[in-house]
């Protein structure tokens, strides 16, 4: 048994994940507020994302967006964050045996990557930029990939939902 394989064994047995997975109350409620964090974190960054690509909101200064949205999506992130963790915790194994769930994972990981290239780089120097049309290359690639791998983990974690 591979140590992955072995710690998710262990979660699951915890007595948290089973209180989890048994309660009719607490894993629905878990699930809604996973997909409120969700709609909470996404609406900003799909908003932020489409002014970087030039498709919304063109007039505006890129850092008007920005920080506009950020004190929603860093809740809706600490929401879907805490609660994911609780709804892997109450089924690791069955997270660890589908296929979906590797895939949200791989395209979360590449989003996060996405996203701490451009905020450790291009924008750094949006004051250059804010209120050019079009954006930088590499701001308008940057939001193409975080579209691209933000819709993908949500595909994926609703597959993952229904076929675990």
């Amino acid at each position: 048994m591979s140590f992955l394989l072995g710690f998710c064994q262990w979660l699951q047995d915890t007595s948290v994940g089973t209180q989890i997975r048994e309660s009719t109350l607490v894993f629905p409620v878990l699930e809604g507020s996973h997909l409120l964090g969700l709609a909470l974190m996404m609406a900003p960054v799909m908003m932020y994302d489409l002014r970087l690509v030039g498709l919304l909101w063109r007039t505006e200064p890129v850092s008007t967006v920005k920080w506009q949205f950020l004190p929603i999506t860093f809740a809706g992130f600490f929401l879907m964050v805490s609660t994911g963790v609780l709804l892997f915790w109450s089924e690791p194994i069955k997270c660890y045996n589908s296929v979906y769930f590797r895939i949200k994972v791989i395209f979360l990981v590449v989003a996060g990557l996405n996203a701490l290239v451009f905020h450790s780089t291009i924008d750094r120097t949006t004051s250059q930029w804010d209120t050019l049309l079009p954006t930088p290359t590499r701001a308008r690639f940057a939001g193409v990939c975080s579209l691209v791998t933000w819709t993908m983990v949500i595909f994926a974690g609703r597959y993952t939902a229904y076929n675990l």
